[in-house]
């Protein structure tokens, strides 16, 4: 128990370095590139600078979380060897997978911190960081209505909003037809804006035409009206544009949107791969947390430290390749979204396994 320990204080140790430094590149790449342009294009005060990079950390940290993980490990056990502990674990009768269990356990709560990171705290944090960065520093109105939703049918009810005015709470623009079960209109109510009277207190339109049809679709009379008041079954804020990206989102608001697009005609297998790499990603941790047992047979005081580490910056360039290309394939439709959110991490663990049995098997 006190190996074990051992060895998974080491391994955090590591862990923690190695995210730092990630996270200090992240950050000081993209502060040299947005200081070319965007800095003095919008001349952002240093507090909304602060709060825009304070709200990326945690999808930061998310997305460090496997390179950090790796050069964890690979140092972790590189290290051991160079002091010949891992010979005298071996000596003491230690298999490999003992003395990667902490890895593995490691790799296990890195994995269960990416969830909840990716669950709960990244969708949130995501949206104040959009909200600071389009709205507070870039000027954009802070509630657009989503593109491609200005249409809208419930039943034999279609929608078409205009723009919304969030702190007059109406639309501008605002036309409401009732149609048959073969299409044809019935009637049609057009508005040159509607406002919000409250929750279950209905709209009320200025500027109304409201018009009915026969049966063959023609005009057959139109009603001039200054002000009308109606029910309208709609929930502004679900028409609001999404700032965030799919990635940025939780698997349940992935699941609720993977599902109001089914019917819509819209593409939604980027979606269903997102939703699938919701669970795959976090789960890399663990693959790469276990990569550091490929160097226990190799990793004795003659081994270079700094080559088995540029080794493992290799394999995480190639993991990292891998699961893009197949994520583009799941994008297009030529792989399954399931497949291609774990085909990356299916490799990399075999590849991993197979080789520290070959090892195993070399030094008997």
């Amino acid at each position: 128990m006190r190996l074990f320990l051992y060895i998974l204080r080491d391994f955090f140790k590591y862990l923690i370095g190695a995210l730092c430094l990630t996270l200090f590149l992240f950050i000081l790449f993209d502060f040299i590139h947005k200081t070319t342009r965007y800095f003095p294009r919008y001349k952002p005060s240093a507090v909304l600078v602060f709060k825009m990079y304070l709200y990326q950390l945690p999808a930061h940290i998310l997305q460090a979380m496997p390179i950090a993980a790796l050069l964890a490990s690979v140092t972790c056990m590189v290290l051991l060897g160079r002091t010949n502990e891992l010979t005298a674990m071996r000596s003491a009768g230690m298999g490999p997978f003992r003395i990667g269990a902490p890895l593995f356990a490691g790799g296990v709560i890195l994995a269960l911190t990416s969830l909840v990171l990716s669950e709960y705290i990244i969708p949130v944090s995501s949206g104040r960081m959009h909200y600071v960065e389009e709205v507070q520093i870039e000027g954009t109105p802070s509630f657009e209505i989503a593109q491609g939703v200005s249409w809208l049918r419930l039943g034999e009810m279609i929608y078409n909003f205009g723009t919304y005015d969030l702190e007059l709470q109406a639309f501008q623009d605002l036309r409401i037809s009732r149609i048959a079960h073969d299409f044809t209109p019935v009637q049609s109510v057009e508005a040159k804006s509607a406002k919000s009277l409250g929750r279950d207190s209905g709209w009320a339109l200025a500027g109304v035409s409201v018009m009915d049809f026969d049966d063959q679709g023609n005009v057959t009379r139109i009603t001039r009206k200054d002000e009308m008041v109606i029910k309208m079954p709609v929930d502004v804020h679900k028409l609001q544009r999404e700032r965030r990206l799919p990635s940025e989102m939780s698997r349940r608001e992935l699941f609720v949107r993977i599902k109001g697009e089914e019917n819509s005609g819209r593409d939604i297998l980027p979606l269903k791969v997102d939703y699938h790499l919701k669970l795959a990603f976090p789960f890399a941790a663990i693959v790469v947390s276990l990569l550091g047992l490929k160097f226990m047979y190799s990793s004795e005081r003659s081994a270079e430290t700094a080559r088995s580490i540029l080794l493992a910056l290799g394999v995480g360039m190639s993991f990292w390749f891998l699961q893009n290309s197949f994520l583009a394939l799941g994008r297009r439709g030529n792989l399954s979204p399931v497949l291609s959110a774990w085909a990356a991490n299916i490799i990399l663990l075999a590849i991993v396994m197979l080789d520290v049995w070959r090892a195993r098997v070399t030094s008997r």
